[in-house]
């Protein structure tokens, strides 16, 4: 008797799990999940581009300033 419980207990699992499966599929939800992040990398390695230039500028000053002395 317990084990039938777990065999219905673990179909109901699968099944549910497969319909939220079915159901986030069908409302394209993983294709906007999946541009969303990509706006968010992109963000970042905009943000990490910006961060790269301004050391590189600040570094320049730095050593004309140094040259400069």
């Amino acid at each position: 008797m317990g084990a039938e419980i777990y065999a219905k207990l673990f179909g109901l699992g699968v099944a549910l799990g497969g319909t939220m499966e079915f159901a986030l599929i069908k409302s394209n939800y993983y294709e906007m999940l999946l541009a969303s992040e990509a706006k968010a990398k992109r963000k970042e390695l905009n943000q990490e581009a910006e961060d790269i230039e301004r050391m590189k500028r600040i570094r320049e000053e730095q050593t004309s300033q140094s040259q400069a002395e």
